[in-house]
């Protein structure tokens, strides 16, 4: 897979201090681009600013909170033009039942895995469609189907992720700028620990074992792999996507990518 020639353009990356953001963040500096990166764990970003800066790469590390607007607004006062913007901040909790869940959980992950992209992408937006040349992709899951009990919360703000991207897509038409999103697997992270450290009355024996087996056989992708597939969508050759969900373990995406599709 060649990837993209990114000289010159900004980057923002959102979620960056570990996880799927991280290795995006590292990959973007690697191909050239100029990175901000944002998450709330201000020493997270930190040491990925650091690790980018060893190997030559250019960065800057900015604490935001995505679902608060005003932390949105200061982020992009201090970032200035974006040209790239890829959202990767989310939570996985509550784990719980709808008719168990805490409400302001619930709310909190909605503000941070929906609001937190709708905020982001407005204030990108604009300035995107002006040079005629923009590139958002939004981290969705598998889950957005709905086919995951006890995981009402994100189901649902993945699920609004999927079709703000696909709306957006429809919003900037012939621009040149492209909105699409991707489904990147079942990826080792902190988000995966939380998921295999989960109460058993809440999300259920079938469903804690069997993520517990994803790690134990080996079965969960490495961070690279879905910022892989971010980093070729920025590519001339993904020019014509347009509001499009792709979904790294379908064997055409991931034959593209040079990687071998999950099954499970």
């Amino acid at each position: 897979m060649n990837g993209p020639e990114l000289e010159g353009r900004t980057a923002l990356v959102t979620g960056a201090s570990s996880g799927i953001g991280h290795a995006t963040a590292v990959a973007l500096c690697r191909s050239g681009a100029d990175v901000v990166a944002t998450a709330r764990n201000r020493e997270g970003i930190e040491a990925v600013a650091e690790e980018i800066r060893a190997f030559g790469g250019r960065t800057r590390a900015i604490a935001s909170d995505v679902s608060l607007p005003d932390d949105v607004d200061s982020l992009f006062d201090e970032a200035g033009s974006v040209d790239i913007l890829i959202n990767c901040a989310g939570v996985i909790q509550p784990i719980a039942p709808v008719s168990g869940s805490d409400r302001d959980a619930w709310l909190e992950n909605i503000k941070i895995n929906l609001y937190g992209p709708y905020l982001t992408c407005r204030r990108a937006l604009p300035s995107m469609m002006e040079k005629g040349w923009g590139r958002i992709v939004n981290v969705t899951a598998g889950v957005a189907s709905g086919r995951m009990a006890s995981w009402s919360a994100y189901s649902a703000a993945k699920a609004g992720v999927e079709t703000l991207t696909k709306v957006m897509a429809r919003e900037v038409g012939n621009s040149g700028v492209r909105v699409n999103a991707i489904r990147p697997g079942i990826v080792d992270t902190r988000m995966q620990e939380e998921i295999r450290g989960s109460d058993e009355v809440f999300f259920g024996r079938e469903n804690l074992e069997r993520y517990r087996s994803y790690k134990e056989r080996g079965m969960l992708r490495r961070p690279e792999d879905p910022a892989r597939l971010i980093l070729w969508l920025l590519t001339p050759e993904a020019d014509d996507l347009n509001g499009e969900v792709l979904v790294i373990d379908d064997p055409e995406v991931a034959a593209r990518l040079g990687l071998e599709p999950m099954g499970r």
